[in-house]
């Protein structure tokens, strides 16, 4: 390779050890940054999918026990035992009595006028009864999530689903989508009216829309999906302060790695390379060059005690 070449080849060489390791150390920061976000995004997911677990094994836990009460319906002391668990559990609101799909009492009142109930909107696996109504024996217009099992339901409130305090550096929040009318059941916030028809998928995936990010997670086992979502407009100051790090760092590496390719540079820029690359590519022609004697015209010396002039193609 001659010389001009190489020094080419370095040259580039010696560019991309500049930028090469700053670059990298950018998409470093903002790599770090975004990963933070989606851990903590995940992280609120999965306790909100955790509290949801526990208030339906509590609301199931209600059912069982109410189940197991013998006494005569309706009467004073089987209203006192629903009364008793609505109190005792802290995610049961109200404990309703059935019979033949009708509300006969509840834990707040002696005996419900409130008719029929609807029909459950899921049926799980092992039996149990799923509903998002608003029917209740107060005349309230708000929904709320009912669970029932043989001749009694249990009243959740939808918020005790997403009641988790998030602890990441930004803003988090979610929605409990019921799944089957494709409603919001609780929410933290407004969520983007866009996003609902990418809840009904079943298995949990990400999604950006906006500058937000959502984790869409769902949950079978009540008929529901639980949407969390934060802003990423607060990424940038953080990947700001993460450049601040990384940049110097990939800075100094590139200055290492330049020092070190230009004393490559400066070696094979020497004479004496330059002189052994002419060599290796024939680049010297030898001249023989006679003395000669300027009193007799005769050649008195030359040969290899001759000059060499050394001509550069």
């Amino acid at each position: 390779m001659r010389t001009r070449h190489l020094v080419s080849l370095v040259t580039g060489v010696l560019i991309l050890a500049v930028l090469v390791p700053v670059g990298l150390s950018i998409w470093l920061a903002h790599r770090q940054v975004e990963k933070k976000f989606i851990e903590e995004l995940d992280t609120y997911s999965s306790r909100v999918s955790e509290r949801t677990e526990r208030v339906v094994t509590q609301a199931k836990q209600a059912l069982q026990q109410m189940n197991a009460i013998k006494s005569t319906p309706c009467s004073h002391e089987h209203l006192l035992a629903m009364r008793r668990l609505s109190f005792s559990y802290r995610y049961v609101q109200e404990v309703l009595y059935l019979k033949n799909n009708t509300l006969r009492c509840s834990s707040l009142e002696q005996e419900s006028h409130s008719g029929a109930f609807p029909a459950p909107m899921k049926i799980t696996s092992d039996g149990y009864r799923a509903w998002f109504t608003a029917q209740n024996d107060l005349g309230i217009a708000r929904y709320m999530a009912a669970l029932g099992y043989g001749d009694y339901i249990v009243m959740i409130d939808p918020d005790s689903f997403i009641d988790v305090v998030p602890f990441g550096a930004w803003q988090i929040d979610v929605a409990i989508i019921g799944v089957k009318r494709n409603t919001v059941i609780a929410s933290s916030s407004a969520l983007a009216p866009n996003i609902l028809q990418f809840t009904q998928e079943s298995t949990p995936h990400h999604l950006e829309s906006h500058g937000i990010i959502y984790e869409i997670r769902p949950f079978p086992e009540m008929g529901i999906t639980i949407v969390s979502w934060a802003s990423t407009l607060p990424l940038q100051t953080i990947w700001y302060r993460q450049a601040l790090i990384w940049v110097p760092a990939g800075i100094l590496i590139g200055l290492l790695a330049a020092a070190f390719i230009l004393r490559i540079l400066r070696r094979i820029q020497s004479p004496h390379h330059r002189l052994q690359d002419a060599i290796n590519n024939r680049d010297i022609k030898v001249h023989y060059q006679p003395i000669v004697s300027l009193s007799t015209g005769k050649i008195v010396g030359g040969g290899s005690a001759g000059p060499l002039a050394a001509n550069r193609r």
